[in-house]
């Protein structure tokens, strides 16, 4: 057992005990220091996450990354001993558990897990359904490459390589990363192809080298830190992506002579280096680009053994006293620039920048390039894809295409045309209308923070989780029908209407002149989410769909199972509470 992790599972289970008002088990409580630690997830939004219990199909917990639309599948074990053979056990309880999902064979699982991971498998993209990792947790110590081996030499059914295991030292030290200056490897020396082959330049701050390093110079970094600094800086983890760790793979099998033509190589952070002949002295380094490159070579089981060379890229500074500043800078300035994703490939566009320029003038930090947030003071900042999916949703009426993908937004160019090739800039109504969904987007947000804990039923509850594009596609109804863009007769009579009408740009809660803006938003947000509520448990009950993330994953569902009651509902009681309060978006 840990100390480090004791204390961080006593956090917990103060934590959770605050915002759920029950207590927890310590086996529990090391779920939700991982979902902390590892995942990088707030205590406050764990809550559903945490599967553990009678009936859980070997699922503690589950964790799901939006970026790289990535399921993560866990085990999480609070013990102090734990075999090879109960790990494969392990693996094979929660991949058949998946499998079972995939087959709706669902009727012996904890409701909680019917809930969490039915919603989880909706959200991978139909194209990427298999993009999920099998992780096992132990507070034991372990012989993670003797469980490796057993796994592999052993007949299951669940993919090999998509398991990961972390063991005791690897939890302790995800944890002291967290909360503690980041370490590196003191001293090592690294090999080069040539006496003195490099490229040097230096500034008034930071010097460097450019150079060719010999694959088993990094094969050997690798078998000696890679637990003990030798990544601590690189602020992106390994994540497996099959594509790119495949191209890898077979240029290490069959192509290494091109290997230096065929990878973008490594970047080596270090306090110092000094180039002696053919070897380059480090001095207090870790690699902070190239994590992915790295690990593929040093744990490269193949049986081409001929040694290549890699494109390095070594950087040092020359200020003792700025060293940490230095490393966190390089770290986030490197991992910035990959991988590459469609809205990398707009962050210049014209569009995109006058977009940003005159929001800037209007007080509002636009984000165009991942990780390159404006300086100065503003009163609200927006990430363009998160601009792009609301502008999808309550404009064009789109919500499913909004939530299934951003990468959607950027990749399909009738999609991204109509979002933001449309000259905001030039028109005043365009710059209402975009300043104002803004600041509907600030306000729900502190809307759905206030849901999250209380007010509202389970599945209520999680439509608000699940749902800000739909929620945000119906807000775009309701200003069309207050607006007169479309009756409410017309509305009834072809609810699916709504999507084919022009939509009219202008401003809308700016023009509203009461004191009770947030209040009536507020309505309008619960109502919605109540009809929404009951459009899902209806579609639930007659087997129309899975789940709240399925009900809500495409367009077609959208019109066929949620417009169409939206409609009735304006007859309803809950209806009429909404038209009460949805005059905030009246245009001027």
């Amino acid at each position: 057992m840990s100390e480090i992790i004791d204390s961080q599972i006593g956090v917990a289970r103060t934590q959770v005990e605050k915002i759920t008002g029950n207590s927890i088990t310590d086996d529990r409580a090391f779920s939700h220091v991982l979902l902390r630690y590892i995942f990088s997830i707030d205590y406050i939004d764990q809550v559903d996450l945490v599967t553990d219990g009678t009936n859980d199909g070997g699922v503690d917990f589950i964790a799901f990354d939006d970026e790289e639309s990535k399921l993560y599948i866990c085990q999480s074990k609070y013990t102090g001993s734990l075999s090879f053979d109960q790990i494969i056990t392990e693996l094979g309880k929660m991949y058949s558990t998946v499998q079972n999902f995939k087959k709706s064979h669902t009727g012996i699982y904890n409701e909680r897990l019917k809930k969490t991971l039915q919603n989880a498998l909706d959200r991978l993209p139909e194209d990427n359904a298999d993009n999920i990792e099998y992780n096992i947790f132990t507070s034991a110590s372990l012989d993670v490459d003797g469980a490796m081996k057993k796994i592999n030499n052993t007949t299951h059914d669940f993919p090999s390589d998509a398991v990961t295991i972390y063991t005791v030292d690897q939890i302790d030290k995800e944890i002291q990363k967290v909360q503690t200056q980041l370490p590196t490897v003191k001293y090592e020396k690294i090999k080069l192809d040539k006496a003195k082959n490099y490229l040097e330049y230096e500034s008034n701050d930071l010097s460097g080298i450019q150079c060719n390093v010999l694959s088993t110079s990094i094969v050997q970094l690798y078998n000696k830190y890679a637990g003990a600094g030798l990544f601590d800086l690189n602020i992106r983890k390994y994540i497996r992506n099959t594509l790119v760790d495949s191209g890898i793979k077979r240029t290490l099998d069959s192509d290494r002579d091109n290997f230096w033509f065929l990878n973008n190589g490594i970047i080596i952070a270090c306090k110092e280096y000094a180039v002696d002949g053919d070897t380059v002295n480090l001095t207090d380094f870790s690699i902070v680009n190239g994590g992915q490159t790295t690990t593929l070579i040093g744990s490269y089981k193949g049986t081409n053994t001929k040694e290549f060379y890699i494109p390095c890229k070594i950087v040092a500074t020359k200020e003792d006293d700025d060293a940490a500043f230095f490393y966190t800078k390089i770290a986030e300035a490197t991992n910035s620039q990959k991988p590459i994703y469609p809205r990398d490939l707009k962050s210049n566009a014209p569009e995109m920048v006058k977009l940003q320029n005159w929001l800037r003038q209007e007080n509002i930090a636009l984000e165009i390039k991942r990780g390159n947030k404006l300086k100065g003071s503003f009163n609200y900042s927006i990430k363009n894809d998160d601009l792009g999916q609301i502008i999808l949703s309550f404009a064009h009426q789109q919500p499913g295409t909004a939530r299934s993908g951003k990468r959607k937004i950027f990749d399909t160019p009738t999609t991204y045309d109509k979002i933001f090739k449309v000259n905001y800039d030039r028109d005043p109504l365009k710059k209402a209308f975009i300043k104002d969904l803004i600041d509907l987007d600030k306000r729900y947000s502190a809307i759905e923070s206030k849901y999250k804990v209380s007010g509202l039923n389970p599945i209520q509850t999680e439509i608000l989780k699940n749902g800000k594009q739909t929620i945000f596609a119906l807000m775009g109804v309701c200003y069309r029908l207050v607006n007169g863009d479309i009756t409410e007769n017309d509305f009834i009579n072809d609810p699916k209407s709504v999507g084919t009408i022009p939509f009219v740009y202008g401003g809308s809660i700016s023009n509203y002149t009461g004191n009770d803006l947030d209040t009536k938003l507020d309505r309008v947000v619960k109502s919605i989410v109540m009809i929404v509520a009951d459009a899902y448990q209806y579609a639930f009950n007659n087997s129309l769909t899975t789940s709240v993330s399925n009900f809500m994953k495409t367009d077609q569902k959208y019109y066929n199972d949620i417009v169409s009651k939206f409609a009735q509902a304006l007859s309803m009681m809950v209806g009429s509470e909404l038209k009460q309060n949805y005059d905030i978006f009246k245009r001027a």
